[in-house]
């Protein structure tokens, strides 16, 4: 019996040898893993590069350009108004060894219509020229289940992020209307601007405003979130516990704290922040 279980590993890995020697001459490297795709009439962009060392560039250009460095096949193609860009690997290529891929994908920095983009593992990173000269997009939409995403400068109408773990930091992103759900994981923002919906089954999410100019609306199942808010912020503030606690360093007018409550406002008290705690805490400073 042992013989045999030997045997099974020892075809295992011949098999597993012998299908990475085929790979390299059926999976693209370097400039063979280079893809275009025009621009023309596209009204979204998907990405779905799990698994990967991921950079988005916006530059002067008028196409979409991919490229993957590393093990994978790069899978580019146009689907009515939409640009699909993929790797796909073979199973075992998404564990530690094989996962060595590098993708790098160039768009119009004039592009302002709707990304998504699915984030398994590995990294990904876009980011605008500048604060004062963002990336615009209209819609933009993150789905993470791990990994480590970075953006910054960005100008986008409505932001919704969802993720099951992993961490997230947004820099200098401005928004109309921005939705983060989390499960677990970490989320830092820094440098937020917009309406803010924001929900936390556990892990902890850190946001801090250069400018209060909409409402925002917080609920945590368990974990932790931290509101960095200016001085000068106008709020009224409705916050509920079940068990958990709530806390705020701004002095408040009209303030009611007991019974599980926080409740007040600071200067016109013109935006209000909302929120709901059934455990963990939340801090506003």
């Amino acid at each position: 019996m042992k013989k045999l279980f030997i045997f099974i590993l020892v075809l295992i890995g011949l098999y597993l040898v012998g299908t990475s020697i085929k790979e390299a001459a059926w999976f693209p490297f370097g400039e063979k893993g280079t893809q275009t795709e025009s621009m023309k009439n596209i009204d979204l962009i998907d990405l779905n590069v799990s698994s990967s060392n991921t950079t988005i560039i916006p530059e002067d250009r008028e196409h979409l350009k991919a490229k993957l460095e590393g093990r994978g096949k790069l899978v580019t193609y146009r689907k009515g108004d939409t640009i699909h860009v993929e790797v796909k690997r073979k199973w075992f290529q998404g564990f530690g060894f094989w996962n060595k891929s590098k993708v790098t994908v160039y768009i119009p920095k004039d592009y302002d219509q709707n990304m998504n983009v699915t984030v398994g593992s590995g990294n990904l990173t876009m980011s605008g020229t500048s604060k004062n000269h963002p990336m615009k997009l209209d819609k933009m939409n993150v789905n993470m289940s791990s990994g480590n995403l970075k953006l910054a400068n960005l100008l986008v109408n409505d932001y919704n992020h969802k993720g099951s773990s992993g961490s997230a930091q947004l820099d200098s992103l401005s928004t109309k209307t921005g939705s983060i759900k989390m499960s677990s994981g970490k989320v830092d923002v820094t440098g937020y601007s917009g309406k803010l919906d924001a929900t936390l089954s556990s892990g902890k999410l850190d946001f801090q405003m250069d400018k209060l100019t909409d409402s925002i609306n917080v609920h945590v199942s368990s974990g932790s979130v931290k509101l960095d808010l200016p001085k000068d912020a106008d709020f009224t503030l409705n916050g509920k516990a079940s068990s958990g606690d709530i806390s705020c360093d701004f002095p408040l007018k009209s303030q009611e704290i007991g019974n599980h409550k926080v409740r007040g406002t600071h200067g016109s008290g013109e935006h209000e922040i909302k929120v709901r705690v059934s455990s963990g805490n939340v801090d506003i400073y």
